[in-house]
């Protein structure tokens, strides 16, 4: 793909603290560190500052709901008929588009441990919180805590997610690496000369000016106008893929 393609993608950015950071569509950590596990990071650039400033708005809400921080999709305390625990994105207000992020209180270890590449020490401070509270078993770090009250049982602080996703893990186990061994998977990734030639887009800086993205309409501006009706006929249906298994 032509790297002009990555110019035309959009930069939406919101504020924080006074720190200018991409915006994401859940505000979870996977979406913002994930990279991290294998593209290297540059000083003063766009991406570096945004990863450091949702490591530190998680710390913030997580004192705010004084709870353990680190936030991300992940399993929460819900079952379907199989007994199986149900899964989705998690995040937290001010750094996604998606309404109603603050419903949900869902910590999810492995969100601590990628953020092992951007603050190691607060991560790792966080992570002997996590572990201080019980939240360790057989295989590591439990999945998630939940302290959605909906879905804490009564009398209980909170619900331990009691299972193992091997994504996540295996997540956690590069973020250790990053921190121990000196980055020896970003070291791999730039070795390949198809990824070191793209290496600029990787350095972009933040901008000087940007205001911040706001969902505020004007109190001047006019209430957006009724959708117009459309027939049966002229609509579009989108079925999803594999809808029927």
């Amino acid at each position: 793909m032509p790297q002009k393609h990555w110019f035309a993608l959009g930069r939406l950015l919101t504020s924080h603290g006074g720190d200018i950071s991409l915006i994401s569509w859940s505000g979870s950590m996977f979406e913002y560190l994930m990279p991290q596990l294998i593209m290297p990071s540059y000083a003063n650039t766009l991406l570096e500052q945004t990863c450091k400033a949702a490591v530190s708005r998680q710390i913030e809400y997580g004192r705010q709901r004084a709870v353990p921080w680190g936030i991300s999709e992940s399993c929460y305390n819900a079952t379907d008929m199989h007994q199986v625990y149900q899964y989705r994105a998690f995040g937290v207000p001010g750094l996604g588009f998606k309404r109603g992020l603050g419903d949900d209180l869902v910590i999810a270890p492995y969100a601590s441990a990628l953020a092992l590449t951007v603050m190691p020490r607060e991560a790792c401070r966080n992570l002997q919180t996590l572990a201080g509270h019980g939240f360790l078993g057989a295989y590591g770090f439990y999945e998630a805590i939940d302290y959605t009250p909906t879905r804490v049982p009564r009398g209980k602080p909170h619900a331990i997610v009691r299972t193992f996703m091997a994504h996540h893990q295996g997540m956690s186990l590069l973020a250790f690496a990053h921190v121990l061994l000196d980055q020896p998977m970003q070291r791999r990734f730039m070795s390949d000369p198809l990824a070191r030639a793209t290496e600029l887009l990787l350095q972009e800086r933040v901008p000087r000016r940007a205001p911040p993205c706001t969902r505020t309409r004007p109190k001047s501006a006019p209430p957006p106008a009724p959708p117009a009706r459309m027939s049966a006929r002229h609509a579009r249906v989108f079925r999803p893929q594999h809808a029927d298994s």
